[in-house]
């Protein structure tokens, strides 16, 4: 019996993406390029341990015109982790949505409070966009107008998604499927509504 991917190779490993098992040069090349990989898959997690990330220089960050501290990340902690679950969980709630969707999602949701012209996006950022506003709708509810006011105005948000955006771009894998980015944003999830 052969690799069904390749036709030529042993199949070694199970691949819980195609239900079949393949060999391990097929799981390596197709690895979040041609297969979309479960983010549970224990191959994709043992790859993850050895995934080298590229820095980016200020200059190559996103939107660097807008200034992201670590006192003020510090200061907005709380801000922070609510935003950061928003993201992750319109980003699961768009089906066949990557690490690409979220960070063109995330690019479109600051231009629009930027007030720029905003490009084209696919069907699944613009699910993202529509999952995030109603999650961020949700958020805002629960909040006085005093805390509203001092703790989630406009340009708090803004700071905060230009720092999730540089963060989703920071973890880019370069794979056409990849979901690094996702994969932290499920373990943030996880660790901060007390699942994991």
């Amino acid at each position: 019996m052969s690799c069904p991917v390749c036709r030529i190779r042993k199949p070694k490993r199970p691949c819980p993406a195609l239900n079949a098992d393949i060999c391990s040069q097929c799981c390596g090349e197709g690895r979040e390029h041609t297969i979309s990989c479960p983010l549970d898959c224990e191959f994709l997690l043992e790859a993850r341990q050895h995934e080298k990330l590229v820095p980016m220089t200020a200059a190559e960050s996103p939107h660097p015109d807008v200034e992201v501290t670590e006192q003020f990340l510090l200061q907005y902690q709380t801000q922070l982790i609510l935003l950061t679950n928003a993201v992750f969980v319109s980003s699961v709630s768009t089906p066949n949505s990557n690490d690409s969707h979220i960070r063109a999602a995330l690019n479109a949701i600051i231009l629009a409070r930027c007030e720029e012209p905003l490009p084209a996006i696919s069907p699944e950022a613009q699910s993202i966009v529509a999952h995030f506003a109603e999650n961020l709708e949700k958020l805002r509810k629960g909040l006085t107008d005093d805390a509203r006011a001092r703790f989630w105005n406009d340009a708090i948000l803004l700071q905060l998604l230009v720092f999730l955006h540089r963060l989703a771009v920071g973890r880019d894998n370069g794979r056409i499927r990849g979901r690094a980015f996702t994969a932290f944003l499920e373990d943030h999830f996880k660790k901060t509504m007390g699942g994991g």
